[in-house]
């Protein structure tokens, strides 16, 4: 009997729901432990029947890897202190791993429908995809040297960091790299997985155009995320309550660009 569901929506359902079922249980073991410190949180459905799926998957693991590993050291080091009055309240924790899986599926949408369009409904790799391959690379090296610039920069100033800030490399042309890094390797992994979007949806069987539509929302998510929500605000505030009688960090801040990179003269 026809479920009435198409192939990427039926494929998508057990990608999503393994997806949340990994926040639920990661929740249970950081409530009961009351800490926030998880192992893996990333689910990415591989597939690598066209070279497209092959791509969109690899690219979207190497990122999972990378920041996956990079935001484990780090809290082990320093841990969260977003979670310091919610650990150990058990619902109020449980929405904070909901609202991660709800990132997380939104985030890698784009991936996780190439990968469940079948291949025969695949056009050839075409501009589209080097475009989007090449915006992915060059998001992901940037947030990768900028992340390794700040890390070196706070071994070099060891406890003095709380009254420093990092302003060489990467950092002296954006106040935030790894952010704008993490935004554009999103926006180039959407150009290459939707490249067999306008394909699939000739075939309302395959896919519907409500999730090619929403997955549009990806790199227009993460960035808004990024820059007025839990991201870039977050870390201005700090940084201006924490730096706020250091007149070099306010000159730097007035002179440098918040997100996107622009070269400034320095008097």
């Amino acid at each position: 009997m026809n479920s009435g569901f198409t192939q990427a929506t039926k494929g998508l359902i057990p990608t999503l729901a393994t997806n949340f079922g990994i926040q639920v249980c990661c929740w249970g073991v950081a409530a009961a432990l009351q800490t926030e410190k998880p192992w893996d949180k990333h689910s990415v459905t591989l597939d690598t029947r066209h070279p497209r799926q092959l791509l969109a998957s690899a690219t979207t693991a190497a990122w999972a890897i990378y920041l996956g590993s990079f935001l484990f050291e780090r809290t082990l080091r320093h841990g969260d202190k977003r979670f310091n009055k919610v650990k150990r309240k058990p619902g109020l924790f449980l929405v904070y791993w909901l609202v991660q899986g709800a990132w997380v599926a939104l985030t890698a949408l784009p991936v996780y429908l190439t990968n469940v369009i079948p291949a025969e409904s695949h056009p050839s790799l075409d501009l589209q995809d080097f475009l989007g391959l090449a915006l992915w690379a060059g998001g992901f090296i940037f947030e990768v040297v900028a992340n390794y610039q700040k890390r070196q920069w706070r071994q070099q100033v060891g406890p003095d960091y709380k009254r420093s800030f990092i302003s060489h490399g990467l950092w002296s042309i954006s106040r935030h790299p790894n952010y704008f890094g993490e935004c554009v390797l999103w926006a180039g992994s959407y150009l290459l997985s939707s490249s067999s979007f306008s394909s699939a949806v000739q075939d309302p069987a395959v896919i519907s155009r409500w999730w090619t539509r929403l997955a549009l929302f990806s790199p227009l998510f993460v960035t808004f995320l990024i820059t007025r929500v839990s991201g870039i605000p977050l870390l201005e505030k700090e940084n201006d309550r924490r730096l706020k009688d250091v007149v070099a960090y306010w000159k730097y801040k007035k002179e440098t660009s918040m997100f996107v990179p622009r070269p400034v003269m320095r008097s």
